[in-house]
């Protein structure tokens, strides 16, 4: 074997070395993981949580206000119409206030 290779091959191994090294100490060289116990952030505020209707996937803000402004602003009250009610008061396909219904129904 010639110089290079020798140099190479010593290269490489004070590398493994290190690198088993490290990995041997991580637990002592990286932080203990925080546990949160605090809940995390709501973004979507404006209507108290239980009553949050744009927590059902498809409604956004401004489909919430329409459904308010129809009188729809609660689970319960989602959960007790009709797809065709709902429809017209969000301007919405049957189906889409279908599985909007369904949603609002597990979360009431």
């Amino acid at each position: 074997m010639n110089n290079t290779a020798k140099n190479l091959i010593r290269v490489v191994g004070v590398v493994a070395g290190l690198g088993a090294a490290v990995w041997a100490l991580r637990d002592k060289l990286l932080p203990t993981p925080e546990a949160h116990t605090e809940p995390p952030p709501r973004f979507r505020t404006g209507i108290r949580a239980s009553d949050d209707l744009t927590e059902i996937k498809g409604i956004g803000p401004v489909t919430a206000t329409k459904l308010a402004e129809s009188g729809i602003s609660t689970f319960d009250q989602l959960a007790a119409m009709t797809p065709v009610e709902v429809a017209a008061a969000a301007g919405t396909s049957e189906a889409t206030a279908s599985v909007w219904i369904d949603s609002a129904s597990t979360f009431g």
